[in-house]
């Protein structure tokens, strides 16, 4: 960093740097967290996504999750098996099979997750609704560049 008010490479360099640990610091809460409920990380991030999307099909799962059909089966096997997941039929189309989570899921998630969700929210009182702007188009450019680069990787690249 050079002397005095740090550069806008400077301060780049320390987002990614700052970035690279936050990672680092939810991917161990994620750990513990999955533990904790008896579930594997792959699982654990399976009933994010269902709850993210509020219930879904397999095959939606599999595409949002960047797994094969097969593996979400067994995901969702394992999850039903722990009780934090259950397959339902598709109301608009009988042969579609959709899934959600279980109120068990609900109320263990909430456990781990809810003073998380107060803690990170009492963050954002500080900032102005233009900030948080800032930091919501941030996000959002950052989504689409992991998005970009899990392609790739997908993809042999």
């Amino acid at each position: 960093m050079s002397a005095g008010r740090p550069t806008k490479a400077d301060l780049i360099a320390e987002l990614g740097l700052a970035f690279r640990r936050d990672q680092n610091r939810a991917q161990a809460f994620d750990e513990l967290a999955a533990d904790r409920l008896g579930i594997n990380l792959t699982d654990l991030r399976c009933m994010d996504i269902v709850e993210q999307h509020g219930g879904l099909t397999a095959g939606e799962l599999a595409a949002a999750a960047h797994l094969t059909t097969g593996a979400v089966t067994a995901v969702l096997d394992r999850l039903e098996d722990a009780g934090y997941a259950r397959r339902v039929s598709d109301p608009d189309d009988r042969r579609r099979v959709r899934v959600e989570l279980t109120a068990k899921a609900q109320r263990a998630t909430g456990e781990i997750w809810g003073p998380a969700a107060e803690a990170y929210f009492s963050l954002f009182d500080r900032y102005t609704v233009e900030q948080l702007e800032g930091m919501l188009d941030l996000l959002g450019r950052s989504a689409a560049v992991q998005a970009r680069l899990l392609e790739s990787l997908e993809n042999g690249g």
